[in-house]
């Protein structure tokens, strides 16, 4: 019996790379995380296939980050960056596991997000980073300058919780308040009608922080497009969310990594 619950306090840890602007704060959480507790890392870099379908077009550039500035691309040229951060990535995961004493594993796959998620079922919490938006075809660029500049004011981006089931509301907003409190950040709760009866005990929660460091947004329209633009002007730092009844949802996971631009961090909820 307590060798199964000493076995259960061990977290397992699904990390994913995607090469965009929001994987060094996928090391600064994954750093937070492993903090907390013994926990197995399983780190996966995914290079998305439709970028190298992108880079095989004609007239494809690439939007530099610092310069803002326009540039061809080549198969080639991509296949070279991917592995500089694929380097970059798995030495974080290195140091970071190392420093905490934990186990881990880093892992190059080249695919969609589905490709990186298997295997990914039983894990407790899974932290994704967004994909490389600095591709497009020419013409289309302008378009994604708005995901270049959320780092301009990091130190000021809070920690959002997304919270659209009551049952796992505790939990998640405590996830949310050990985070913020390790990288000394304040938390918004973005809370669904549907989660709203517990309200008063989240509020409870949230007086550790303080009034100035923390914030309940309520969201009533069932439709996403209301929600990501309210998360879009919260610009958070990261963004924690329930992995559900069903378990991670690619679709839903798909669909938060395309509208925003900063780690995503799934938590399963634990049973009793």
């Amino acid at each position: 019996m307590n060798a199964e619950v000493n076995e259960r306090r061990v977290r397992r840890i699904v990390v994913v790379f995607g090469g965009g602007s929001s994987d060094m704060g996928v090391a600064g959480v994954l750093a937070s995380l492993a903090s907390e507790g013994a926990a197995d890392i399983a780190a996966v870099f995914l290079e998305d296939q439709m970028l190298f379908r992108l880079a095989e077009l004609p007239f494809t550039t690439e939007l530099c980050r610092i310069t803002t500035t326009q540039r061809p691309l080549t198969t080639g040229e991509l296949e070279r960056q991917m592995k500089v951060q694929a380097v970059r990535a798995e030495r974080a995961v290195r140091r970071i596991a190392e420093r905490a004493g934990l186990s881990w594993s880093f892992r190059t796959k080249r695919g969609r997000l589905d490709a990186a998620l298997v295997g990914a079922r039983d894990v407790d919490l899974l932290l994704l980073g967004t994909q490389r938006r600095s591709l497009a075809p020419s013409g289309e660029a302008r378009a994604m300058t708005w995901a270049l500049r959320t780092d301009e004011v990091e130190a000021l981006r809070p920690v959002a919780v997304l919270l659209d089931q009551a049952s796992s509301g505790a939990e998640l907003l405590d996830a949310g308040i050990r985070l913020a409190k390790a990288t000394g950040r304040g938390v918004i709760l973005f809370l669904s009608d549907e989660a709203a009866e517990a309200q008063p005990d989240l509020a409870r929660r949230l007086e550790a922080l303080g009034p100035k460091r923390s914030a309940i947004q309520r969201v009533s329209s069932p439709d996403r497009d209301p929600l990501f633009a309210l998360m879009r002007r919260a610009a958070p730092a990261v963004l924690i969310v329930s992995a559900g009844d069903a378990g991670f949802e690619e679709s839903n996971i798909d669909a938060l990594q395309r509208q925003l631009s900063c780690p995503v961090v799934v938590v399963r909820a634990t049973s009793d």
